[in-house]
């Protein structure tokens, strides 16, 4: 396959992260994900993060969130005011594993980190992290360094931005806290973020790596309100905006 650039093609992964004022089921959130996959490359994992008991708890399979029947009956009740889903394609095909499946969550339960794109510099970073890294992915790493950032008390929308700007690449990241607001940060020029509502929720959303606006048209028709963001901006994803 050669080597991948992100100035060329760059991984082709979804994310999506839903907030409502009071819990709802994830079976509200599924056709979302399973047209988003449907239209987009993934298919290579999937996964799910979700606020329960002031906690974010996770779940994730490596195969595709449409031939995971189990996965959704389980899920399909979960109750929760937010939710972040990940459908993946790597851009190395021997990290499809359990391991490298996203989204992962903090062994406290403190937050929830996914990431669409490739960070080039994440092959030199792995050594910063002994004992940390149960895969190979470079996603993995910049969930560690994330976590490390905010150990050290930087606030959550500046650590996005600086474990991009020490990795490199390119890379839109989902930021599910168990308190606080989940963010969005844009850095896939290849891959826009929006904000927008639809059903009472407030959604963000990868854009199925097209240039155009079809991720409405195809999965998201009644979407209102909706917000691209810019290079480098981090959105967020707040359950009673525009009430």
């Amino acid at each position: 396959m050669g080597r991948i650039r992100a100035r060329g093609w760059t991984p082709v992964c979804e994310i999506l992260l839903a907030v409502w004022e009071r819990p709802e089921p994830f079976r509200r959130v599924l056709p979302w994900a399973l047209e988003l996959e449907r239209m987009g490359v993934a298919g290579f994992g999937w996964g799910l993060a979700w606020r329960e008991a002031d906690e974010v708890r996770g779940y994730r399979d490596p195969g595709r969130l449409a031939d995971d029947a189990s996965g959704r009956e389980r899920l399909s009740e979960v109750r929760s005011t937010h939710f972040l889903v990940h459908l993946r394609r790597p851009s190395r095909l021997s990290t499809v594993n359990l391991a490298d499946t996203q989204p992962f969550v903090a062994e406290d339960g403190s937050f929830a980190f996914a990431h669409n794109g490739r960070l080039e510099g994440a092959t030199a970073a792995r050594d910063r992290f002994p004992g940390k890294l149960a895969g190979e992915a470079d996603s993995e790493v910049g969930f560690r360094l994330l976590e490390s950032l905010l150990a050290q008390g930087e606030a959550p929308g500046e650590a996005l931005r600086r474990v991009h700007r020490e990795l490199g690449g390119s890379a839109n990241f989902a930021f599910l806290p168990a308190r606080g607001e989940p963010l969005l940060y844009s850095g896939n020029p290849q891959n826009d973020c929006w904000r927008f509502r639809l059903e009472g929720a407030e959604l963000a959303s990868t854009s199925l790596h097209s240039a155009d606006e079809a991720v409405f048209s195809l999965s998201f028709p009644a979407a209102r309100e909706r917000v691209r963001s810019a290079p480098g901006e981090v959105l967020v994803v707040s359950g009673d905006r525009g009430r």
